[in-house]
């Protein structure tokens, strides 16, 4: 019969479990060889019944391989034998002891270990220096923690750790740990006496208590005892509600998951009462009343300090020990000041009670308008004393609603734009400082009456020319024009308050002229705008004669100036015939109707008579 299919099923770290198939009452039994791979000394044999077909192989190397040969054998017949090969697992292990949280009487200890394997550990804990009996822990091989408690404070100890498994137990592994020292608060100090309490401060370990206790009680044991829990941070507590210049006992102990440290105690005693509630009132740029309330006890005087918040040297006034309020005087605008009072009475001073008060803000002064236009002003003033933040200025005027600006405290002057035209405006200014505002100074001004705009010259000919304007936005009587030509010759014209164009006449043809116009209501006068242009030129300027108006382009018979020598200053009117053969006689005698008398003697006709138009 057939023996097969051997396997091995099953690793550990001492064995190993073998299985085979074979058919049934078919060998009497088995023989097993198991020796270690590649080593030729002896093979462990073992013999088994015929009816098996599974086995343990107990008694191996950890971390060893092996080969292990099976045969069956049946009335002295011995079967081929069947082999397979295996290597048994890591002998279990225990390491990495570490020791954590530790305190005055207990640590923790941690572990790592082969899973599955260990049915106990051990530990054993022995103090260094062999003062006290060992003590054993047995626990389960589960587990991989342990709480060592019931220590003494301030004690080096070894820690050691073994595994049992089954037919082994690992070596053992070990740690060191010291608990803590015993819980202790030290340096209990007294310090701030105020009238009514202290503070008080001590050291203690971080971390070690869960609270602090006081007590306190005065030496003369005429009060109730006084007792405050305290939580862990804490190690400044102000003691307050007690009474002045009174001596009192005080302890402080600490606890610790329900332990109690020793106590530590001092003496501390209460200071002498202070002035209270200071006050200030009827403040103003440069003075305040401060007032404050007397302490219980009897004092001989109160000594009043106070300077500028910012700095500076202090002022003192000392004042009998009847008085409850003083003047404090020469003090600077908007500035705040911090004031401290102590009571005194022979060498022993008060703790000060201060309190501060800000003086009222000075506003700025001298203010006035300078560079005043039509649509500007330049406002202008003196800076308040008191620094300030920002200055408002404020301006408004009939039918203009009012315009406010806040400017930098460091400025003297603000550029006022947008105006209206001849108005009387009303200019107000006041200074900022945080919350404080300054008195309102005032002062009014009246914009100039703005000028016309955009005055130009059209339809220039040579003895006319027609100028046009934009109306001036304000309310105007009227407009003054006045042109002038490069020769020195100036002419005005006053025209009506709704015109916006004139017609020049009697120009000189070729000539440079500048055109000025201005605004008028009543005595105001805006600033006058300018315009310049030049009339058209002619052949002849001043033509001496009708062949030379001719000339110059007048074709139309009809009355004509001309110049005697084509001087200027000689000028003549005279008829000019500008159609018969050719054009351009000086008509001497002229008759258009029977109602001129011709009979007229030489003095007559070098004068010359009748109306040259007829």
């Amino acid at each position: 019969p057939e023996l097969e299919n051997l396997l091995v099923t099953e690793v550990g770290w001492d064995g190993l479990r073998l299985n085979w198939t074979a058919a049934d009452q078919a060998y009497e039994h088995f023989i097993i060889q198991v020796q270690e791979a590649n080593k030729v000394e002896a093979a462990q044999n073992l013999t088994v019944p015929g009816s098996l077909r599974a086995v343990d192989i107990p008694g191996l190397k950890a971390a060893t391989p092996y080969t292990v040969s099976i045969y069956g054998v049946i009335q002295g017949y011995r079967t081929p034998v069947l082999s397979a090969e295996a290597s048994t697992a890591k002998e279990p292990e225990i390491g990495n002891l570490n020791v954590s949280d530790i305190t005055p009487e207990s640590f923790n200890l941690s572990w790592t270990a082969t899973d599955g394997i260990f049915e106990t550990f051990t530990i054993e804990i022995i103090d260094s220096n062999r003062l006290r009996e060992t003590v054993e822990y047995n626990i389960s091989g589960a587990e991989r923690t342990a709480h060592i408690s019931g220590l003494p404070p301030s004690t080096d100890f070894i820690v050691y750790l073994s595994g049992l498994a089954p037919s082994i137990r690992t070596k053992t592994i070990s740690a060191t740990a010291t608990t803590e020292a015993e819980l202790e608060v030290d340096n209990l100090l007294v310090s701030d006496a105020t009238p009514d309490g202290f503070r008080l401060s001590w050291t203690a370990d971080e971390g070690v208590f869960d609270n602090f206790v006081l007590k306190i009680r005065d030496t003369k044991k005429q009060s109730e005892p006084l007792e405050i829990t305290l939580l862990a941070p804490e190690r400044t507590r102000d003691i307050t509600g007690l009474r002045e210049a009174t001596e009192y006992e005080i302890e402080l102990y600490g606890i610790s998951k329900g332990r109690r440290s020793q106590p530590v105690s001092a003496i501390a005693t209460t200071a002498m009462g202070s002035p209270k509630e200071v006050i200030f009132s009827d403040i103003t740029e440069n003075s305040a009343t401060v007032s404050w309330r007397a302490p219980t006890a009897q004092v001989e005087s109160f000594r009043i300090t106070y300077v500028p918040i910012t700095g500076g040297t202090p002022s003192m006034v000392t004042v009998d020990g009847t008085k409850t309020q003083t003047r404090l005087v020469k003090l600077i605008p908007g500035v705040e000041y911090l004031v401290s009072i102590i009571a005194m009475k022979g060498f022993e001073e008060s703790e000060p009670v201060s309190g501060s008060f800000t003086t009222a803000l000075d506003g700025p002064s001298g203010l006035v308008t300078a560079n005043i236009t039509d649509s500007e002003a330049l406002a202008r003033w003196q800076p308040a004393i008191a620094t300030v933040d920002s200055y408002v200025i404020s301006y408004t005027g009939e039918k203009v609603p009012e315009i406010t600006r806040t400017v930098s405290g460091n400025t003297v002057e603000y550029a006022l734009t947008d105006l209206e035209p001849a108005t009387e405006y009303t200019l107000r200014i006041f200074a900022e400082k945080g919350p404080q505002k300054s008195a309102t100074i005032t002062a009014k001004f009246t914009t100039d009456l703005d000028s016309p705009r955009d005055l130009t010259a059209t339809e220039v000919q040579s003895e006319t020319a027609l100028l046009t304007w934009r109306p001036a936005r304000a309310s105007v009587t009227g407009y003054l024009l006045v042109y002038e030509s490069v020769d020195g010759t100036v002419k005005e014209v006053i025209v009506g308050p709704d015109t916006t164009s004139h017609s020049l006449a009697d120009l000189s043809p070729s000539t440079h002229y500048t055109a000025k116009i201005q605004a008028l209501n009543g005595p105001l006068r805006s600033n006058m705008i300018q315009t310049i242009f030049t009339t058209i030129g002619l052949l002849y300027p001043f033509p001496k004669d009708c062949s030379q108006a001719m000339l110059n382009g007048d074709t139309t018979s009809g009355l004509y100036t001309i110049y005697l020598n084509g001087d200027k200053a000689q000028a003549l009117e005279v008829f000019c015939d500008m159609t018969s053969d050719g054009g351009g006689w000086i008509v001497f005698l002229r008759r258009k109707n029977g109602r001129e008398n011709f009979y007229q003697n030489w003095k007559a006709y070098a004068a010359g008579f009748g109306d040259r138009k007829e």
